[in-house]
């Protein structure tokens, strides 16, 4: 695929912009077609992951959106943060098989053509294909005049990641009772509850986006805004670390629903993921929005990742060992709950 995102656009310093933001993610494995347009990435017979040889690598694809967020962003530092976000949505998915991204393709798709806005969205998604140490390999821009309203857009995007088969993180089998569940940071909802921002927020209550709430310090609409965490190099810290030992045994991202349900999406035949409720991160955006929507505890938990993006879960002896690796990589963790042997629902907060 090429850039796309030149097509009807005026070319020149535009196209130069495009290429210039495209070629800020590359890597040695990429091959630039004719006219500098990426559409190709070599896979050797033996694929080097974590700077070593993987001889039977797996493939891992993921897709991923932004739900509401267009509608909220208005500068262009806001739609770049809006790229960002779609980078996490994406590679975050193929992180839980275990699997490191390889590169990612976006679609921007429009109702007016608008060189500016694709630009700054393409900013984004290269500033979090570059955390991710992932080729944007290219984008399309699309405009529909008559078919897409004018002002908010939609943003997609898709990825392939690798990893090794035998340490695929292929569905439950590998966890067990006795495995410590470490819960990694989120930046606020991320993609979690998207349904309900666009019902309430967009809604009935979209004349508070702009108030400064006093439990946040800045309007609501900024704190919805935050780009999602992209937590490549705290997983590869743990997993570089214990390629041979197999220390992580699931993981799990939290991203359009709950913090219970992703989890139990993770958990094996009669294993039950025993969360603490004082072990979970203390952000005040869950409490605004269960304050402005009026919901209650059972429903917070089946639709927001209540400050938890991603969720590890470790054999016991290297337990405090994981959590002191992602810490080091940037990211917030902690020990919040444990595998027990049980038949009832597969995630429980007590």
């Amino acid at each position: 695929m090429g850039s796309g995102l030149g097509d009807g656009a005026g070319g020149g310093p535009f196209q130069a912009e495009v290429l210039r933001q495209l070629r800020s993610t590359y890597g040695p494995a990429v091959l630039e077609g004719e006219g500098g347009a990426a559409a190709l990435y070599s896979m050797p017979g033996q694929v080097g992951l974590f700077a070593r040889r993987c001889r039977n690598p797996v493939l891992a694809a993921g897709i991923g959106g932004v739900g509401p967020k267009p509608q909220l962003a208005r500068d262009p530092a806001e739609h770049e943060s809006v790229g960002l976000s779609l980078v996490a949505a994406c590679v975050n998915e193929v992180l839980a098989r275990g699997a490191l991204p390889l590169f990612l393709v976006h679609r921007l798709a429009t109702g007016e053509p608008d060189p500016a806005l694709a630009l700054q969205v393409l900013r984004g998604v290269a500033a979090g294909c570059r955390q991710a140490d992932c080729a944007l390999l290219g984008g399309t821009a699309d405009s529909r005049p008559g078919a897409c309203a004018p002002g908010p857009y939609d943003l997609t995007g898709f990825v392939v990641g690798m990893v090794e088969r035998e340490r695929l993180l292929h569905g439950p089998q590998k966890v067990r009772p006795g495995d410590v569940v470490v819960g990694i940071e989120s930046a606020g909802l991320h993609g979690s509850g998207d349904e309900w921002v666009r019902q309430t927020l967009l809604g009935t209550r979209r004349a508070q986006l702009d108030e400064v709430l006093p439990e946040l310090g800045r309007p609501l609409r900024a704190e919805l805004l935050r780009p999602a965490r992209i937590y490549v190099k705290a997983v590869r810290a743990v997993l570089e670390r214990y390629r041979v030992k197999g220390v992580v045994h699931g993981l799990a991202h939290v991203g359009n629903g709950g913090l219970l349900p992703g989890l139990a999406r993770a958990m094996g035949r009669r294993c039950v993921a025993r969360l603490e409720r004082a072990a979970l991160p203390s952000q005040p955006i869950f409490r605004v929005v269960q304050r402005l929507g009026g919901l209650g505890d059972d429903e917070m938990r089946r639709t927001f990742n209540l400050g938890v993006g991603l969720v590890a879960i470790v054999a016991p002896f290297y337990a405090d060992a994981a959590v002191r690796r992602i810490r080091r990589a940037g990211e917030c963790a902690a020990v919040i709950g444990q595998v027990v042997q049980g038949d009832g629902p597969a995630a429980e907060l007590g």
